[in-house]
């Protein structure tokens, strides 16, 4: 499934908010270059530093070189290729606005514009409260890792916040923060309309929209890399979508898929206060017959086998396909 251009934009942001530098236009791909225009029209990037002393040579690549003015225009002498005429979107660089990025997060959330964004270290801000639990932002999800002491339990604590950081670009443990706090990862969570940015299915009851978003392929086993889609083969509807604590269920199932485990165990450990594993795939009453809500529980039946005299859960599809 293609990406589309506002998609492409969200995602080039990400990649920009990673970097935390100027990226030179350049460099960018074709859809690159198309997302960085929607980026430019929300006022989303600023323009780097412009360097008129020397340019990378546009044959090589490799070797920079001193730019100087003739008759015919300015040219760029590299020492391997010789003299070119300089292009100037080659020195042309632009750098995601940080602040723009936490004002428009603050928005997606409805977090008071009165509220105070505050760094807590180089790549890391607390930028307000949703639904009474702090929101951080930061570059890369390691960060948070390796600042932990401070950002959780340091003279202001934040245990339980809302970690936004864009999606890793090395794999990464299904749950980096051990249940210290709730990650989100930008482009999926987030999706750009307008001038705005809008959250997209915070809440465990509301089911996303699978038109809005890109759905993953199967990665552990029938599930997607973040557990929030389901492949079955015998469900007619397509991949189904599952709510964040659905979602954190099967991850924990499938972390002990080796071993049945109780109640207890799985729903401590993946931070839900129902009891019981089913309690989280109930369907309201209004919602019956709906696929959108019919397909997490149809998910659950064929997944999950229950030893109901030991009160053990366990997923029955691993035992027969891993």
């Amino acid at each position: 499934m293609e990406l589309t251009l506002n998609q492409q934009a969200i995602s080039l942001a990400a990649l920009m908010f990673v970097r935390g530098s100027a990226s030179f236009e350049s460099s960018l791909h074709d859809e690159e270059i198309a997302a960085l225009q929607v980026l430019k029209q929300v006022k989303a990037v600023v323009p780097g530093v412009v360097n008129s002393q020397d340019a990378l040579c546009a044959f090589c690549g490799l070797y920079r070189g001193p730019i100087f003015r003739t008759d015919d225009g300015l040219m760029v002498q590299c020492p391997d290729c010789g003299p070119f005429a300089l292009d100037p979107a080659s020195q042309r660089s632009w750098r995601l606005d940080d602040e723009w990025l936490i004002r428009k997060l603050r928005g997606a959330l409805d977090i008071s514009p009165h509220a105070t964004a505050t760094q807590i270290v180089d790549g890391v801000w607390d930028i307000g409260r949703y639904k009474k639990r702090p929101v951080l932002l930061a570059r890369r999800i390691d960060l948070v890792e390796r600042h932990g002491l401070r950002i959780f339990h340091g003279p202001e604590p934040r245990s339980q916040s809302w970690v936004i950081t864009p999606r890793p670009l090395v794999r990464q443990p299904l749950d980096p923060l051990a249940g210290m706090a709730t990650w989100w990862q930008l482009e999926d969570r987030f999706a750009l309309h307008g001038m705005a940015l809008r959250l997209l299915g915070d809440d465990p009851d509301v089911m996303v929209d699978s038109k809005e978003m890109i759905i993953p392929v199967a990665i552990h086993g029938p599930f997607s890399h973040d557990f929030a889609w389901v492949h079955l083969a015998d469900w007619p509807h397509g991949p189904i979508r599952l709510t964040e604590a659905q979602a954190r269920l099967f991850a924990t199932l499938w972390n002990h898929r080796h071993q049945a485990q109780s109640a207890e165990v799985l729903m401590r450990q993946a931070g839900l206060a129902s009891d019981k594993p089913m309690d989280v795939f109930k369907v309201k009453a209004a919602n019956r017959g709906d696929p959108l809500y019919e397909g997490p529980i149809h998910a659950y039946e064929q997944l999950v086998s229950r030893q109901r005299r030991l009160g053990l859960y366990q997923l029955t599809w691993v035992q027969s396909n891993a």
